[in-house]
């Protein structure tokens, strides 16, 4: 008998709500805002979740003797070093002697450290700040620079300014990915380099777009593919501009850290620290391919691994590198330079930069946030095709996985039977430490094959925006 009632209610249900105030869709709305609440909280639960361990890790590099891991302690050694007139470019070690008390113990590497000289700009006001305040600090400025950097590309998606919400969720959904927390963690440059590069994107002026792109030369060396890309194209004023940039930038560096130790950092310093780390497993440029291949890898640090080649020709080994470099090189700023759709081409270049220089860690990755956004939008316009979805999907899910994650894998494929010495690898096990770079080189071969087979979104009729056209109109 209840059962029955109960049945008779739900079945005269739709009738009842229409009889009371507001009537059904007052209902239909409360049960809307009740499901989306839900979904909300269930999100919730599940970032905090997959974010359960880059937050303890980002609390505990937050504090001694963690803190003194961060790559941010480069900059602010370098800045009390200029503001007490000595030389930037010593041992980190020695000035670490000099500036802690006590001398941290994680400083264990004789090296200067790798950080062009204009980079004592952004140094300098930490530098009166005390370590670990400055690292905080920068934290929030690097935080700052991902909400900007998503900010520019939402309004790029919706062609309109983003809800403070859409801003939000996307730099939380962000955070899941391990090169924008690694960036977080070790306190890097990379997500200023990634604001820079995406203010050259969208600069109507070339004159803008080169001060843009000179700022990002001179604080890390990164963008030479957009350089090439404008000398290709002709883009003289760009060009001029961001070599003008670049060399002004040294030179007020030079001034105020003195000439002798930028001539020194470029003499010596830029390229043996590039040499030496051209050894370590996870330094998965394309410049390591030829070593990796014919002469192996073995970094400096106590717990690098050694990666056996494939084959043993070591002398061939630079060789190969600088030809698969310029072959890369050339096959991506073609089709970056052929690309109908503007945004292609710098979704190109974008990769091209993560992976041409001599050194690529994973937080060098945050740059292919425009080239999955350029990517999604096509896939959005072909109606998600199978194939490239799914590849799509594969290479974010790839970009979760952290590189203590790919460290741990390692360990089960060590070849050294002994109890003692560094873990053993063979070439096809080393492969695993390619991974971003195989990522990269893959959402280029994606987002050059969605912009070949079919015409893009800009192409598309009514879809361009005004701002697009002035754009292109200046690029001519």
């Amino acid at each position: 008998m209840v059962n029955k009632r109960i049945f008779d209610f739900w079945q005269r249900r739709p009738e009842l709500e229409a009889r009371l105030p507001g009537g059904g869709s007052a209902m239909a709305g409360r049960r809307s805002i009740l499901i989306r609440f839900g979904l909300f909280l269930f999100l919730v639960a599940v970032w905090l979740v997959v974010m359960a361990r880059p937050l303890r890790l980002l609390f505990i590099y937050s504090f001694p003797p963690r803190l003194f891991f961060k790559d941010f302690m480069q900059e602010w050694l370098i800045a009390k070093a200029v503001i007490n007139h000595m030389n930037p470019y010593l041992p980190l070690a020695d000035l670490a002697k000099i500036f802690f008390r006590p001398q941290p113990s994680a400083i264990g590497l004789g090296l200067p450290s790798s950080h062009p000289p204009p980079v004592v700009f952004i140094a300098l006001p930490f530098g009166l700040l005390e370590y670990q305040q400055a690292a905080q600090v920068w934290m929030v400025c690097e935080i700052a620079c991902i909400v900007a950097s998503s900010y520019i590309v939402l309004v790029w998606w919706q062609g309109r300014r983003p809800s403070p919400v859409s801003l939000v969720l996307m730099v939380l959904l962000l955070m899941v990915f391990a090169p924008f927390w690694e960036d977080l963690l070790y306190g890097q440059l990379s997500s200023l380099l990634l604001l820079l590069l995406l203010c050259v994107w969208r600069s109507s002026r070339q004159t803008l777009a080169g001060v843009f792109l000179g700022t990002a030369l001179s604080l890390k060396l990164m963008g030479a593919p957009v350089l090439l890309f404008f000398l290709v194209r002709k883009k003289w004023r760009c060009a001029g501009v961001a070599l003008g940039v670049f060399i002004l930038f040294n030179l007020a560096a030079a001034v105020v850290m003195g000439f002798e130790h930028v001539i020194y950092y470029y003499r010596l310093v830029a390229g043996s620290i590039a040499w030496i780390h051209l050894l370590v497993e996870w330094n998965c440029s394309i410049w390591t391919l030829g070593w990796r291949l014919f002469a192996g890898v073995q970094g400096p640090f106590m717990q690098s691994s050694i990666i056996l080649p494939l084959f043993r020709l070591p002398g061939i080994a630079p060789y190969v590198s600088m030809v698969l470099l310029a072959g890369i090189m050339a096959a991506g700023l073609l089709l970056a330079v052929r690309a109908r759709d503007r945004d292609v081409s710098y979704a190109l270049l974008f990769c091209l930069t993560a992976a041409s220089g001599p050194i690529m860690w994973m937080h060098y990755l945050v740059l292919l946030l425009l080239p999955f956004a350029v990517a999604l939008r096509y896939l959005k316009n072909f109606g998600f095709l199978k194939v490239p979805t799914a590849l799509w999907v594969l290479l974010l899910i790839a970009l979760t996985v952290p590189d203590y994650a790919l460290a741990n894998m390692l360990d089960h494929f060590n070849i050294n039977r002994h109890a003692s010495g560094p873990v053993t690898l063979s070439f096809w096990a080393g492969l695993f430490t390619l991974v971003p770079l195989a990522v990269t080189l893959a959402l280029i071969a994606l987002v050059a094959w969605l912009a070949r087979s079919r015409p893009g979104y800009n192409d598309s009729k009514g879809s361009r925006s005004v701002f697009d056209s002035c754009l292109q109109k200046h690029d001519r």
